[in-house]
């Protein structure tokens, strides 16, 4: 079965550990809807075209376990035990299991065991797994003994069913795992885009800020000193010079606030010997 692309941030989702985020949060739709859909199909696949239906009670009881795991999606999950979710894909292959004694072994929905396994491996943790294996074995057990299946044949079912089970478990899981390390590097990457560009224009800002802003409040402060020299001492010059205090400052803060601009631009344009650098 094939997980939808949306799914996949579910499937390596840190926060996995909250009780029940397989039947909630964004994404719900994406990940249960093709596992309902195979679940509805089979269940009706045993009524068409003649009805293979042997036993209307196992049959109804599969329906019922059906209903009780679609309404896991209205749980309040927050306040049940941890261990809870794995009681959903049980339920789902002891559904599996009635449907099987209702239409029989050779009737072909054994298959759909699959569904179960493959919804816990994908969502759910390595223990739960191995309990929905453990379970997917016990109904291929308990289905052929009840149908008077021979024994080295229960056995071989057994042991098949464990192995691909153990192994679709295995797999799944290790896909798990390298696609969160593979999104928790790519985030990681990322990050370092991110703070590479902000520095790239940081620079940028910066050669702005001293090839005209910088150099031009300069000039601005030279124009001051040099006007308040030629009016002489008095309240006017004195308003000067603390204009020509206020752009030294000025000039200050904005070398402050882009990287610590260098030193090019003179921290104190108040004194009256002291010419224009060559690069502000």
């Amino acid at each position: 079965m094939v997980v939808p692309a949306e799914s996949w941030r579910a499937l390596t989702d840190t926060d996995g550990d909250t009780v029940g985020w397989q039947f909630q949060r964004p994404g719900l739709a994406a990940r249960a809807v093709p596992f309902g859909l195979v679940a509805a199909v089979a269940t009706v696949s045993v009524l068409v075209p003649d009805g293979d239906v042997r036993s209307w009670p196992e049959y109804l009881s599969s329906v019922a376990l059906l209903f009780v795991c679609a309404g896991a999606f209205l749980l309040p999950w927050q306040r049940l035990p941890a261990w809870t979710p794995v009681l959903v894909p049980l339920l789902y292959a002891g559904s599996v299991l009635e449907l099987i004694l209702a239409s029989g072994v050779t009737s072909g929905v054994g298959l759909v065991l699959l569904v179960p396994l493959i919804w816990s491996v994908l969502f759910h943790r390595r223990w739960e797994s191995l309990c929905v294996v453990a379970a997917v074995v016990g109904v291929q057990a308990v289905s052929s003994l009840a149908q008077s299946t021979p024994g080295d044949v229960v056995a071989r079912r057994v042991l098949l069913w464990s192995v691909l089970g153990v192994l679709i478990a295995v797999a799944a899981h290790g896909l798990r795992d390298r696609v969160r390390r593979s999104l928790v590097a790519n985030a990681a990457l990322q990050r370092e885009v991110r703070e590479l560009s902000l520095a790239r224009e940081r620079d940028r800002i910066a050669n702005e800020l001293r090839e005209s802003v910088v150099r031009r409040i300069f000039e601005a402060g030279l124009d001051l000193q040099s006007a308040a020299a030629m009016i002489g001492e008095g309240p006017a010059q004195t308003r000067l010079m603390q204009g020509v205090a206020e752009l030294d400052e000025v000039i200050r803060a904005l070398r402050e606030s882009v990287f610590h601009l260098d030193d090019g631009v003179g921290s104190a344009i108040g004194a009256p010997e002291r010419p224009a650098p060559d690069d502000c």
